[in-house]
């Protein structure tokens, strides 16, 4: 028998590749906790790639003349490949984009790093 899931009428299918609501929504409650954890003075990193960043903010933002709506993470390089030698711009943007795969970053999927102080 199907479990009753409160709220399911928001899981109505979007166009091909489009996430659901409920998606987004959980999307927007992960950025809310990220930036939660930042003002209370702990520290939130993501790996991407191999490469490893300290979380400034999550944010989103909604286009006015598309409506496309963007979210990203706002991050500071903590490490990166060795042969790679530009210290001077550790400030990034990895935008956020919904796949089949669920959410990803650059093509990649996202891994929290999350630490006790």
């Amino acid at each position: 028998m199907p479990q009753y899931e409160p709220e399911a009428w928001r899981d109505c299918h979007q166009v091909d590749g489009e996430p659901s609501s409920r998606e987004a929504c959980r999307l927007l409650d992960l950025l809310g906790r990220i930036n939660y954890r930042i003002l209370s003075g702990n520290r939130v990193y993501v790996e991407v790639g191999g490469v490893v960043y300290k979380t400034i903010y999550g944010g989103y933002w909604r286009s006015v003349f598309t409506g496309i709506e963007h979210y990203l993470l706002h991050c500071e390089q903590v490490s990166a490949a060795v042969w790679k030698e530009d210290a001077n711009s550790t400030a990034v943007d990895l935008p956020i984009a919904y796949s089949k795969g669920g959410w990803t970053t650059s093509g990649h999927s996202l891994s929290f790093i999350l630490n006790r102080e």
